[in-house]
């Protein structure tokens, strides 16, 4: 199937960030948000997407305002019917996205494809919550979507070709580099990369070094584009957290357990810069 039609549940920075990339890349777009506030708030999110690709180059003027009327927002779920591919992008929390699922998969036609933007639950357990387990898959894209090329697509034992073949070819359409990876939790991104990150926290912990000197190790000894701690910042350390407690509990492994540090911080509502404050200190 060619996939023309997206719904995307939850308008969050992930949601918001796929409903812009589908409308300025010729798909119609469908958001659904919890309320009137969310929405709102998915707007700015869209049209500072759109404003950022433009200033950068990376989109044209008539690009933006095709997309601008390619996309709608409603807090009504019901509007997801007619889309071939409905994306789940609500918040790491297991039992919120089965019951998500569930409702999606009551809703919507029998073609329809469900994808979930987890980034470390196992998707079999999601696909599980819904009678199309061979048509769910998971779509892990990585912040900030319109700019960050890697699309993980994700397949369960009984996750049809067909599925597989439809999203993969869709990522591309979008100008993604899709890997498909199979359903294991943190898939490979942050298999590999949460706990280089709580590594770094606990180096911090210990007085290795301050979190500039970590940073500035990474950043001038291995020219990564950020250190662990700015990038922490802008996944978002409650994200960080709840990624690394996640795995913690599939694998019991000592290396994804979230340091207290971590655990303090997002407790203060020290969240990174989507709040102001994170390991660093941020304006605006």
């Amino acid at each position: 199937m060619t996939i023309k039609k997206i719904a995307v549940v939850g308008c969050g920075t992930m949601g918001a960030g796929i409903v812009q990339l589908a409308a300025q890349n010729g798909l119609e777009a469908i958001g659904v948000e919890a309320s009137e506030s969310g929405i709102d708030a998915a707007h700015r999110r869209v049209d500072a997407g759109l404003e950022a690709g433009l200033s950068r180059g990376k989109i044209s003027p008539e690009r933006a305002e095709q997309a601008r009327n390619s996309y709608t927002l409603t807090t009504d779920l019901t509007e997801i019917k007619q889309a071939d591919l409905v994306v789940e992008a609500v918040y790491e929390d297991v039992e919120l996205k089965k019951r998500l699922l569930g409702e999606i998969d009551r809703l919507v036609g029998p073609e329809t494809l469900i994808a979930s933007n987890t980034s470390t639950i196992p998707l079999v357990i999601l696909a599980a919550a819904t009678s199309r387990r061979e048509q769910v898959i998971g779509l892990h894209f990585f912040n900030p979507v319109p700019a960050m090329r890697l699309v993980e697509v994700i397949k369960t034992p009984v996750t049809e070709q067909g599925c597989i073949d439809a999203v993969t070819e869709l990522t591309r359409r979008l100008g993604k580099s899709p890997v498909v990876v199979n359903d294991v939790p943190g898939f490979v991104g942050n298999l590999l990369i949460v706990p280089y990150l709580l590594d770094a926290i606990r180096a911090f912990e210990r007085g290795v070094a301050d979190k500039e000197s970590i940073d500035s190790v990474i950043t001038s000894g291995f020219n990564h584009k950020m250190g662990p701690f700015r990038l922490s910042d802008l996944i978002g350390l409650d994200i960080v957290h709840d990624m690394a407690a996640s795995m913690y509990e599939e694998y019991k492994d000592p290396r994804y357990f979230p340091p207290p540090l971590l655990k303090q911080y997002v407790r203060l509502g020290w969240l990174g810069r989507k709040t102001g404050r994170g390991f660093y200190t941020y304006d605006g």
